[in-house]
């Protein structure tokens, strides 16, 4: 049987060179992304990753550790962090806005065996440049994919799909391409929750809906040149039913989809720990342990309460979709609640 990952995503610093409209860190109030908590020291760092390394072993999982920000390569420290993990053999990835990947810098990244990097592309030069607010954005993050992928680091582009951009996925597409990534997808925006749904750049389920079957042409018009993911936990919906899908249902136990309370969870640079980084609940610190975090939490166990979801969502697909607890949460302030952008009843037989 194939081995799940324990997958924990570290906001290294809040420190970045960008001023993305969509940024977590822009949303919490700070406009000018400074350090403004107390950053974790070089050996809570270490002992963070030795309890990442220790209990997926307990669980017979595999550690997967995303490093991010702000702009994790920011941090100054970021390379005795990264021997640290190839000490321990644990398999690490970069969430970057690709913009400081220098041709040394990749060569440094590739030396400390950073198994990918996901670089962040929000539309064609013009829209990332006007979403990241600086104008060399597009340009320097094609770069760092480019430099990236010559020292055979596998590169994924990741775009935030928004109101404003959602017809230009072929044109993040292309690019990602002509850079030389090995896979590109999109991630859905989560709207400020003082607006809900009256957010600009929120999508409705129609215009979602519209979007997941152009990607899934896409998918197969670029199949030779880059791998289209289609992963975004709403694209379970369109998931054709399967004997463990069936079996999923009616034992009321998760198979896929949104992985919040079972195998992710994310901290943030002071220790603080979300059960999503798109989920701004806080449910302890990362010095109380992981075990403890995921197993006595209170809000972890709501999580995995299929049968909750299934009756606040009113439907059984959640064992193999769960939707995105966060976009639910910032809209309805229920986080158990039908996601918003749910297109189900869309769906022609």
């Amino acid at each position: 049987m194939t081995k799940r990952h324990l997958y924990l995503q570290w906001d290294s610093t809040d420190s970045c060179n960008l001023r993305c409209d969509q940024c977590y860190h822009e949303q919490q109030g700070n406009f000018e992304h400074k350090q403004m908590k107390h950053l974790m020291s070089l050996e809570e760092v270490f002992s963070m990753i030795d309890d990442l390394d220790e209990t997926s072993k307990r669980w017979n999982m595999i550690p997967d550790f995303a490093i991010s920000g702000g702009e994790p390569l920011m941090r100054k420290d970021l390379y005795e962090i990264l021997d640290y993990t190839n000490k321990k053999e644990l398999q690490t990835k970069l969430l970057s806005n690709g913009t400081l990947i220098t041709k040394l810098v990749a060569k440094e990244l590739k030396n400390r065996n950073v198994r990918g990097v996901q670089v962040s592309i929000d539309g064609g030069r013009e829209m990332h440049n006007q979403i990241r607010k600086m104008p060399f954005a597009y340009d320097k993050a094609i770069e760092g994919i480019y430099n990236a992928s010559q020292e055979k680091i596998p590169v994924n582009v990741a775009m935030t799909l928004m109101k404003n951009n959602k017809d230009q996925f072929e044109e993040v597409i292309q690019g990602a391409i002509s850079a030389g990534a090995i896979r590109v997808g999109f991630k859905t925006y989560v709207p400020n929750s003082s607006l809900g749904l009256l957010d600009p750049n929120f999508l409705n389920a129609g215009e979602f809906y519209e979007i997941a079957l152009k990607a899934k042409e896409l998918k197969l018009k670029y199949q030779k040149d880059i791998e289209v993911l289609t992963s975004d936990v709403l694209f379970q919906v369109m998931a054709e039913n399967h004997p463990l899908i069936e079996s999923a249902k009616k034992e009321n136990k998760f198979l896929s989809g949104c992985s919040i309370g079972y195998r992710a969870i994310s901290v943030l640079s002071d220790g603080a720990v979300y059960p999503c980084r798109r989920l701004p609940i806080l449910i302890g610190n990362i010095r109380e342990g992981l075990v403890k975090l995921f197993v006595e939490t209170p809000i972890m166990k709501e999580f995995r309460d299929m049968g909750k979801i299934k009756e606040r969502c009113s439907c059984d697909r959640v064992v193999h979709c769960r939707g995105c607890r966060a976009v639910a949460f910032a809209v309805t302030g229920d986080y158990l609640s039908k996601d918003p952008m749910c297109y189900k009843e869309l769906i022609k037989e």
